[in-house]
């Protein structure tokens, strides 16, 4: 009986055959847990990125001018660091000299036209992206402002004679009614200075010395000449220029074919209509305008600007001679501080390299003929042995 009873009892079956069963694809549950909960994230995260690049692609569709404000918010940095260089050529002016002036005209004149920008793209700013560039350009026009009020004249202190002033005001008779005390004067509103002519804005000041209207000369200015003043080049053709002598603006206009060498200049230097020309200057800024078939060896503090131009070329300017190592003490430089290669085109705003400008490749790179050799063949910057440089006024050499 034993025997039959053990053969008729069956076994006992398992209490969770489910559990055995998904056991099979994962042997450990807690592991399959964590891989659910994982897959479970990973779906919600593809979820809501594609709900926000559904949003974003909604607002650009609304919007339809994200391509002209980022166009614009470009346009607009590079005029703002422009007069922002203008702004650090202003603040290292100890004391006001002739070059002064012009300057603060110049970064007003910037800022205003950054204001006439702001205004003409209006209908396609966003309220917020307006007010921030207003912003900006009103924090430049008080600091303008500031720049102006330390770099003004001081007014002489004196006491006024009070004497004087009392026996000319006639007495008020006894008992008359006393004068009436005129209201005071609304505070009178300057005027918006005419909006300048980007073509007319690069002009000498009238009785600018210089070297005008001359073919095939060689023109030379000695070195100590009217350091304190302008000069200015202007229409020669086929000419050869050294100008030896510093001065605090350099004016450039119609020239064809030239070569000019300038030692650097305490201030700005205008380039305006210039063909087939090779320029060597130093300056603290470089404006060019209207030139083509140009090659530019500079030396400048801020950043060089182009304006309609084509087919520029720029190297560094050369190495100068013992003979005028002082040339850039005498116009406030530093010859480590060149930024000869950043060069900024207005009618170029993309992120991409301008065609209106390159880098001359240092192997067509020349320094003037006239320069004498140094050792080993190597051409370097120099005037020594050129007794016309010791002239006592502004000639020209046949």
């Amino acid at each position: 009986m034993a025997a039959g009873d053990s053969c008729s009892t069956p076994a006992p079956t398992p209490a969770v055959p489910t559990t055995t069963t998904l056991c099979l694809w994962e042997p450990d549950p807690e592991l399959m847990i964590r891989r659910a909960q994982g897959q479970e994230r990973a779906r919600k995260s593809e979820y809501a990125a594609e709900a926000r690049k559904g949003a974003f692609a909604e607002q650009a569709e609304e919007s339809g001018t994200s391509i002209a404000i980022r166009e614009f918010e470009e346009f607009f940095a590079v005029e703002l660091r422009a007069a922002r260089d203008t702004m650090l050529q202003v603040e290292d002016v100890e004391v006001a000299d002739a070059e002064t002036p012009k300057l603060l005209d110049w970064w007003h004149e910037q800022l205003k036209e950054l204001h006439s920008a702001v205004s003409g793209a209006a209908t396609f700013l966003p309220t917020s992206t307006r007010e921030k560039l207003v912003g900006q350009i009103v924090s430049h026009e008080t600091m303008l402002r500031e720049q102006r009020e330390r770099l003004a004249p001081k007014k002489k202190f004196g006491f006024k004679n009070r004497s004087k002033v009392a026996k000319g005001k006639p007495e008020a008779a006894e008992g008359a009614p006393a004068p009436a005390v005129p209201a005071p004067a609304a505070p009178a509103v300057p005027a918006a200075p005419a909006q300048a002519t980007r073509v007319d804005t690069f002009q000498a000041p009238a009785g600018c010395q210089g070297f005008r209207d001359q073919t095939g000369q060689v023109l030379v200015r000695a070195a100590g000449e009217g350091t304190a003043s302008d000069f200015a080049l202007q229409s020669l053709n086929r000419c050869e220029v050294r100008l030896l002598s510093t001065c605090t603006a350099l004016w450039i206009r119609g020239l064809k074919n030239c070569t000019v060498f300038a030692v650097p200049v305490g201030g700005s230097i205008y380039v305006t209509e210039c063909e087939g020309c090779t320029l060597y200057l130093g300056s603290r800024q470089l404006r060019m305008h209207t030139s083509t078939n140009t090659d530019f060896y500079i030396h400048t503090s801020s950043h060089p600007i182009i304006e309609h131009c084509q087919a520029l070329r720029f190297a560094p300017y050369p190495a100068l001679p013992p003979s005028l190592s002082g040339a850039f003490a005498a116009a406030s430089l530093k010859p480590e501080h060149n930024q000869w290669q950043l060069v900024d085109d207005f009618d170029w705003l993309k992120a991409a390299q301008s065609p209106n400008w390159a880098v001359l490749p240092a192997a067509e790179r020349q320094s003037p003929t006239w320069f004498p050799e140094a050792e080993g063949g190597k051409v370097e910057g120099g005037v020594e042995g050129d007794t016309r440089t010791q002239a006592a006024a502004p000639v020209v050499v046949n």
